[in-house]
């Protein structure tokens, strides 16, 4: 299984169509599956160097694997084969076309459609959160669209299993993007569901404005944005939804919403 010509790795059954994705270790390819008859994705992690850093990230890497083969729903990522050889890990997972709902926020939403998203994921996260799980990357390019419009979570890379209340980390580390990520998160303090329910109060705040609630010029003062500034208001024909998205972006996790399933149930009860 050495690697092929264009950078593509060899991995029997798979036919390498094109390269989605590229970072300094890992690359996303689109390949056809000669066993399923149709395309996949194949995200590889190249181990060259072996360093440190390497090790850390073929931990995630297997991490990764090993958190979806024990979730199981529609909603997430469906992964059908994984390997590895001295140059490369591999795991391989479904194709999605349609692109993410990063591109899909670009064109303004229509409420209904912001919500139904909505829903779909908080009901994603029901399933994984069940399973005793915290995502910590909840961000519109970690979900994807099928053709039917259905949504999907993907790259469970970050995602940690929850200890009682709080979730194994490393104290003082920050992980995820810096649009999406908790106060808790901003401050490297350990989380647990609620700040991926922040995440998604942050999504849908985008979905229903076309807008990110909290911006800045660098890093440093997104994150102070997720710690001090208020949360923004929507517009007037989107009040009723205030209260839901005033629940979920609270700063404190303890003053917000207890569980995506809460999320789903005071959605149901506000008059759109």
């Amino acid at each position: 299984m050495a690697l092929g010509p264009h950078h593509f790795p060899s991995i029997a059954g798979y036919r390498f169509l094109q390269t989605i994705a590229r970072s300094p270790l890992s690359e996303v390819h689109v390949a056809y599956s000669e066993e399923l008859k149709h395309n996949v994705a194949v995200k590889v992690l190249r181990l060259e160097k072996k360093t440190e850093e390497d090790a850390r990230e073929v931990e995630r890497f297997e991490r990764e694997r090993t958190l979806l083969t024990r979730v199981k729903h529609p909603a997430i990522v469906d992964i059908y084969d994984w390997g590895e050889t001295p140059q490369f890990h591999y795991i391989v997972t479904e194709y999605f076309p349609a692109g993410s709902l990063e591109l899909r926020i670009r064109n303004l939403m229509q409420l209904r459609d912001a919500v139904d998203i909505f829903v779909q994921i908080a009901g994603a996260l029901v399933a994984v959160h069940s399973a005793g799980l915290c995502h910590r990357d909840l961000k519109p390019g970690n979900v994807m669209l099928r053709s039917d419009g259905r949504v999907v979570l993907i790259d469970f890379g970050l995602a940690k299993v929850v200890d009682g209340a709080h979730a194994v980390t490393i104290a003082g580390e920050i992980r995820g993007s810096p649009y999406y990520v908790s106060p808790e998160q901003a401050d490297g303090l350990p989380v647990d569901q609620r700040s991926d329910l922040y995440s998604l109060g942050v999504i849908f705040y985008e979905m229903l404005t076309g807008d990110r609630p909290f911006k800045g010029n660098s890093v440093v003062s997104i994150l102070n944005a997720h710690k001090h500034d208020p949360i923004p208001r929507l517009r007037e024909d989107l009040q009723a939804l205030q209260p839901l998205v005033d629940q979920l972006l609270a700063k404190d996790p303890t003053a917000r919403i207890a569980s995506a399933a809460a999320a789903l149930g005071m959605l149901a009860k506000l008059p759109l």
